[in-house]
């Protein structure tokens, strides 16, 4: 019975959305969000918070940055200031350490046990500096000439911090070529070189994100579709190179992607009149889920532990993991940020105050 009852749950198709609470939001209202920790993380050139299902301010952190970019894992967060020096690295209690960098920082990455990696930019020559979660800095550096190793396109650390998965661009013939690196930093790193434990050659094809849905599956994000890889087969024991999995790729011309949840989501542009959008979703393995035409005109595509989410700043519309509609239409007000607390039960940040949600 009880089975039956998840099941059906599941599957479930709600019509109605109303307010069981609602808290006033202080702070700026030109502020950006992204999802910490099952919760949201706010954050602007001024500073930071970190607000809880309960819609209360667990903390905030102070800080003056022209551009700053977030990096979360678990229950870690790295902030940083884009071509700025600093970057604060906090968890669920607030900031653990404050690194100063000596160069500019072009991008950031963060372990679930919060260790994170800057990449630092120095002309020709770019570096990829280690620190733990109190801000020290570790002794591990990645070094990459433009000429050699290429332009470092994107970057991101394991679960466990014990791996790197990096995108970079170089030339080889006069042409822009484009390779995905791992490297180990585990007992079984010691074995390879610079502990590069894997290189794979993608061509023209041009990857701008990579990531990890789990320490044994990530994949890369290309300018036409999505490279998944596996290392489930690595031991200490055993120090295979990581293996190449599915390849997905498309005709029509992608227009977002996101992941979490062990799945990977990929929307394209469509020639159907009422769906002029395609969601294709797959498991961390590669395996298509589910695909269908869209219509509704989103502008923010995320995954939550029940399914994916899409919305606008006024409407939303959530599909569980088998495609099947579970919502669509309004939710009150405005959305800057929506977080699923349950199968039934979401938590909206918008027009300046947090809101828990019913869906009936």
């Amino acid at each position: 019975v009880l089975a039956w009852f998840y099941i059906d749950n599941q599957n479930k198709q709600y019509t109605l959305c109303e307010e069981q609470w609602s808290k006033e939001l202080t702070g700026n209202a030109y502020s950006q969000y992204a999802s910490y920790a099952a919760n949201v993380l706010k954050y602007g050139q001024d500073g930071a918070s970190y607000i809880n299902s309960a819609g209360d301010i667990v903390w905030t952190q102070a800080y003056e940055m022209r551009s700053p970019i977030v990096a979360t894992s678990g229950s870690y967060a790295a902030i940083a200031d884009q071509e700025g020096r600093s970057i604060y690295i906090c968890d669920e209690t607030g900031c653990q350490g404050i690194v100063n960098t000596t160069l500019p920082i072009l991008n950031i990455t963060i372990a679930g046990q919060g260790m994170t990696a800057a990449l630092l930019d120095d002309g020709d020559v770019s570096y990829i500096n280690f620190f733990d979660k109190t801000g020290a800095r570790l002794d591990i550096e990645l070094k990459l000439w433009m000429g050699g190793e290429g332009f470092p396109m994107s970057l991101c650390l394991s679960p466990s911090g014990t791996q790197l998965m990096l995108s970079c661009v170089y030339a080889d013939a006069g042409t822009m070529q484009n390779r995905i690196a791992f490297y180990n930093f585990s007992e079984m790193g010691e074995l390879a070189d610079e502990r590069m434990v894997g290189a794979f050659p993608i061509g023209n094809t041009i990857c701008l994100e990579v990531a990890f849905l789990s320490d044994s599956r990530a994949c890369a994000f290309l300018d036409n579709g999505v490279k998944f890889f596996s290392m489930e087969n690595l031991t200490p024991k055993t120090p295979l190179l990581p293996e190449e999995g599915e390849l997905r790729t498309y005709e029509q011309e992608i227009r977002s992607v996101f992941y979490g949840s062990g799945h990977v989501g990929v929307i394209t542009e469509s020639a159907e009149q009422m769906a002029p959008y395609h969601l294709y979703v797959y498991d961390a393995s590669g395996q298509l889920a589910f695909e269908k035409g869209i219509g509704f005109d989103y502008t923010m595509a995320q995954f939550s532990a029940y399914g994916v989410c899409l919305y606008n700043p006024s409407e939303c519309v959530l599909y569980n993991y088998s495609g099947r509609l579970r919502y669509a239409g309004e939710l009150g007000g405005s959305i800057s940020a929506l977080t699923s607390l349950s199968q039934s039960s979401l938590i909206r940040i918008g027009d300046e105050k947090v809101t828990q949600l019913a869906l009936k």
